[in-house]
C-alpha cells in the first residue's frame, strides 16, 4: 500500500498563491519590442517548468510504501560446560554432560527443520563466561566441560538482551542449577527480567540428582577458621562444620592433623567420631591441641571418606597455625591506685610482646601481713620485669615474720638478671621503709633513716617536691629518646610533684632531671646483676590528656615510647636486633588463579612502623619453583597482590619477604597459603532443581516450564507443527528532496530551465 504525503516549507496557500502569481506573470509582455507567437509560447513553457519545479520544492512531496514480510523468530539453547558436568546424573553412571550431548544430538534433525522454518536456532556453552557453539546440522560440542565456576544468572539476562530488535521464541536452559561464582555481575533475581518483559518462556531442564531423592551421599567440612594462634603449651581449641547427606545413623570418623614445616603430618588424638541423626546435618565438632613447639604449622581437619561418596575433595580443609614463644612478661605491684598505674598498664597493653600481670595490694591490708604468696612469684623465671608503684615495704616484707619476700626479689635481680623499677607516690622509696629491707642496696637512690609515711595520715611534704617540674636528659641514654616527632623533652607536660631523693649512689647514673636550677634527679638508673629504675614520678599520665600547642595531638605516643623503652631497657632486650619484618594475609585459603593479598610492614622492637624499607619477595610454588612477586605498596592497611597465573596449581605455597634498610637487613619473614584442591563444582553432587523450577516458572504465564531431558522434544515438535512466525508491515520511506541525487538534479533543471529562457530571451532582444 502506497500513501503520498506533502510537507510544504509553510503553509500550503501561501506556496499555491505564490505560484499563481509567478503564472500571471507569463502574461506580461515587454512594450518594446515584439516576438512571434511561437517564440512566446517556448518561453511560456520555460517559465512554466521553472514555475512548477520551484512548486514542487516548495510542497516537499513523499510517498510511504508498506510491505509485508515474515520476521523469523531467534531460539536460544544455553549449555552449562562447567565442570559439574561431569558428576552423575541419574541412577546410572552416566554424567550429566552425557545427558546434554545425548540430548542435543538427539534433537539436531528438529533443531534443522526449525531452520528450515525460518526460525534461528542459537547455541551457547557457558560457566563464568558465555561462548557461542556452531551449528551447521551437526551441534560442534566441547569434548568434555573444562569451567572452573558457574555464572548461571549472567549467561541468561546477557543472551536475552542480545536479541532485542529481533523476535525471541524461547530460551531453553541445560544445567545442575548451582551457581559457584564468588561476585555475580548479574543476581540470580534479575536474571529471567528481560524474558519477563519480551513475553518469552523459558524450558528448564535440570540435571544431576535433587538431594531429597537418596541417591547423593556426602560428607564435607564447609567451615573451618582459616588463621589460628596461640601460646606455646596453651590449649587451642578450634571448631569445625561437618555437613552430612545421606550418612543417618552412621558414624564419621573427623580427625585434626598438624603439618610441620618439613610435612610430616600428626593426627591429634583422639579422633572425633559424630553420628548424624538426621538425613542431611550439620555437626559442630570440636577440637584441643596444645603445641609443644613454637612455629608455623599447617593444620586441616579431615573426614575419612564414607562409602558411596561421590564428591571427595571436599572431605578435609586446611588451615594455618600460629604458636608464639614467649615475649616479656611483667609483673605490676601496685598499692595506691593512682592514675599512673592505671594509664600505664592501657599503654604496656597495646604491645603484643607483652604480656602484663596486675596485682593490686590495698593499704586496707596491712593487718593480714606481708603476702607470702608473693615469694613464688618473685621466683618464677618466666617473669622478666618487676614494677613496684606506690606500694609500702610492710604489705611485701617483714624482716621476721615474712622476711622471704623482698629477699627473694632481690636474689632474681641480683643472681637472676631480673628488671626492677620502683615509681614514686608517697609510699614508695624512704616514705614506704624500703631502706629496712633488701632492696636498700639494690635501689640506686640513697633513702634517710627518718623516712616514713604511716598509712591513713597526710602525706609528708617533706619527702616531696612540690609544684609543676619539667623534665630534661642528664645523660644521652635509649630511655631519653623520645623520637624524631616528639616536639622535645621541653614541650612535655611537666610532672605535678615527684619524691624527693635523698641522694644517688656512686655507681647510679641520672637519666631525667628537673629542668630548674635545683637539677632534682627524677629517673636514676643502675645495674647490679640485673637492670634497676628509680622513677620519682607519678603523673606521667598527663601526657595523654594534655594537647601538643597545634592541638592536633596529646602527648600520648611520647607515653607509650616511654614506658615501652623503659620495660626492654630493663629486661635487656635493647641490645637485641629485633626490628622485625611481618607478613599479613587477610585470608589463607584462595581458589587456583585466585586473588591473593598481602601487606608487609617493618615495625621496631617498640612497635614503631619503618620506613624507607627495601622489599624483596619470592614465592614458592607446590612444585619448588620459584617466582619473585613485586611489592607495590607498604605499611599498615596496604596490600600488594601475588599475580593469579602464580597460583594456577593447587596446594601449599611459600612467600618469603626480606626487608633491608639503608643497605642493612632488617630480616626475613616467611608465610605460607595453600590453593586448595577442592574443585568447587565437584564439591557439591546435588542438584539445585527447585533454583530451576523458580526460573522457569517466571515465565509460566507464556509458556515457560521445567522439563526433563526427553522432554525437549516434544517442545521442538510444537514449534516445527506450528512454527511462531509473524507477519510484519515493513514501511518504506521517500521523500523529495531527501537524498543527494535528487537534490542534485532539481538543481541541474532548474537552472538549466532559468538559463535558457535567458539566453532565449538575449537572442531575441528582449534583455
Amino acid at each position: 500500500m502506497n500513501t503520498f504525503t506533502l510537507q510544504p516549507v509553510t503553509s500550503i496557500w501561501i506556496v499555491l498563491i505564490l505560484a499563481v502569481c509567478a503564472l500571471l506573470m507569463m502574461f506580461v509582455r515587454p512594450s518594446f519590442s515584439k516576438i512571434s507567437k511561437g517564440q512566446r509560447q517556448t518561453l511560456n513553457l520555460l517559465r512554466t517548468g521553472v514555475v512548477l519545479l520551484a512548486l514542487l520544492g516548495l510542497l516537499r512531496p513523499g510517498c510511504v510504501q508498506t510491505e509485508e514480510e515474515l520476521q523469523s523468530g531467534v531460539l536460544l539453547c544455553l549449555l552449562d560446560t562447567s565442570r559439574s558436568m561431569e558428576l552423575p546424573h541419574d541412577k546410572d553412571d552416566s554424567t550429566r554432560w552425557d545427558a546434554i550431548v545425548d540430548t542435543m544430538r538427539k534433537n539436531e534433525g528438529r533443531f534443522q527443520q526449525l531452520a528450515d522454518k525460518k526460525i534461528d536456532v542459537r547455541f551457547y556453552g557457558f560457566d563464568n563466561e558465555m561462548v557461542q557453539l556452531e551449528f551447521d546440522g551437526q551441534l560442534n560440542l566441547p569434548s568434555k566441560p573444562e569451567g572452573g565456576e558457574t555464572d548461571l544468572a549472567s549467561p541468561l539476562f546477557n543472551s536475552s538482551r542480545e536479541t532485542r530488535g529481533e523476535r525471541l521464541i524461547g530460551v531453553v536452559l541445560m544445567s545442575d542449577g548451582v551457581p559457584t561464582v564468588l561476585n555475580p555481575p548479574v543476581e540470580i533475581s534479575q536474571a529471567v527480567t528481560p524474558l519477563v518483559n519480551m513475553e518469552t518462556p523459558l524450558f528448564s531442564i535440570p540435571l544431576g540428582s535433587p538431594a531429597d531423592t537418596g541417591q547423593s551421599r556426602d560428607v564435607a567440612i564447609t567451615n573451618f577458621a582459616e588463621q589460628h594462634v596461640v601460646n606455646v603449651k596453651n590449649r587451642l581449641i578450634a571448631e569445625a562444620t561437618v555437613a552430612t547427606r545421606g550418612y543417618q545413623g552412621q558414624d564419621i570418623r573427623v580427625e585434626l592433623v598438624v603439618i610441620d614445616s618439613s610435612g610430616r603430618e600428626e593426627v591429634v588424638n583422639p579422633p572425633r567420631i559424630v553420628t548424624p541423626q538426621r538425613a542431611t546435618q550439620e555437626i559442630i565438632v570440636p577440637f584441643e591441641y596444645k603445641p609443644t613447639e613454637p612455629g608455623e604449622f599447617r593444620i586441616k581437619v579431615r573426614a575419612v571418606p564414607m562409602p558411596g561418596e561421590i564428591a571427595l575433595r571436599n572431605n578435609e580443609l586446611d588451615a594455618f597455625l600460629t604458636v608464639n614463644d614467649k615475649g616479656l612478661s611483667v609483673v605490676l605491684i601496685d598499692g595506691g591506685m593512682l592514675w599512673e598505674q592505671s594509664f600505664m598498664r592501657r599503654s604496656l597493653a597495646t604491645a603484643e610482646f607483652l604480656d602484663l600481670q596486675f596485682i593490686p595490694i590495698y593499704p586496707s591490708e596491712i593487718d593480714a601481713g606481708p603476702r607470702d604468696e608473693l615469694v613464688e612469684l618473685f621466683e618464677d623465671e618466666t617473669v622478666d620485669v618487676f614494677i613496684l608503684s606506690n606500694i609500702d615495704s610492710r604489705l611485701l616484707y617483714d624482716e621476721v615474720q615474712s622476711p622471704l619476700g623482698l629477699r627473694a626479689l632481690s636474689d632474681a635481680v641480683t643472681k637472676r638478671g631480673k628488671g626492677l623499677m620502683m615509681l614514686g607516690g608517697p609510699h614508695s622509696f624512704g616514705p614506704g621503709l624500703y631502706h629496712q629491707t633488701p632492696l636498700d642496696d639494690l635501689l640506686p637512690i640513697k633513702m634517710l633513716p627518718t623516712e616514713r609515711q604511716d598509712f591513713g595520715t597526710d602525706i609528708v611534704r617533706r619527702f616531696h617536691i612540690s609544684g609543676e617540674l619539667k623534665m630534661k636528659p642528664a645523660a644521652n641514654h635509649p630511655l631519653t629518646q623520645l623520637g624524631d616527632d616528639s616536639p622535645g623533652w621541653s614541650k612535655l607536660p611537666p610532672l605535678v610533684g615527684a619524691n624527693r631523693f635523698a641522694g644517688v649512689k656512686k655507681n647510679a647514673l641520672i637519666l631525667l632531671e628537673s629542668d630548674d636550677q635545683a637539677a632534682h634527679p627524677l629517673l636514676v638508673a643502675s645495674i647490679n646483676g640485673g637492670r634497676i629504675l628509680a622513677f620519682a614520678g607519678d603523673s606521667l599520665w598527663r601526657w595523654n590528656m594534655k594537647r601538643h600547642e597545634d592541638q592536633a595531638r596529646t602527648f600520648k605516643p611520647e607515653y607509650d615510647q616511654f614506658w615501652r623503652q623503659a620495660i626492654l631497657w630493663l629486661a635487656n632486650w635493647d641490645s637485641r636486633n629485633d626490628d622485625s619484618i611481618s607478613i599479613e594475609f587477610p585470608q589463607r585459603r584462595f581458589q587456583p588463579k585466585g586473588r591473593v593479598r598481602f601487606g608487609v610492614n617493618a615495625q621496631s622492637i617498640t612497635g614503631e612502623t619503618l620506613t624507607d624499607v627495601i622489599y624483596k619477595a619470592v614465592l614458592t610454588q607446590p612444585d619448588g619453583e620459584t617466582q619473585l612477586v613485586a611489592v607495590t605498596d607498604t605499611g599498615p592497611g596496604n596490600w600488594s597482590e601475588v599475580e593469579r597465573d602464580m597460583i594456577a596449581q593447587p596446594g601449599v605455597y611459600l612467600l618469603e619477604v626480606e626487608g633491608q634498610r639503608n643497605g642493612t637487613s632488617l630480616g626475613t619473614a616467611q608465610r605460607q597459603f595453600v590453593v586448595v584442591d577442592r574443585d568447587v563444582e565437584k564439591s557439591n553432587p546435588v542438584a539445585d532443581v527447585e533454583r530451576m523450577a523458580m526460573l522457569a516458572n517466571q515465565t509460566r504465564d507464556f509458556g515457560g516450564k521445567l522439563i526433563g531431558p526427553d522432554e525437549l522434544s516434544d517442545v521442538l515438535d510444537a514449534m516445527i507443527k506450528d512454527p511462531p512466525v509473524e507477519k510484519v508491515q515493513i514501511p518504506t520511506k521517500w521523500k523529495f528532496g531527501e537524498t543527494m541525487s535528487h537534490s542534485l538534479g532539481f538543481l541541474m533543471i532548474f537552472v538549466a530551465l532559468l538559463a535558457t529562457e535567458w539566453v532565449l530571451r538575449k537572442k531575441w532582444g528582449l534583455v
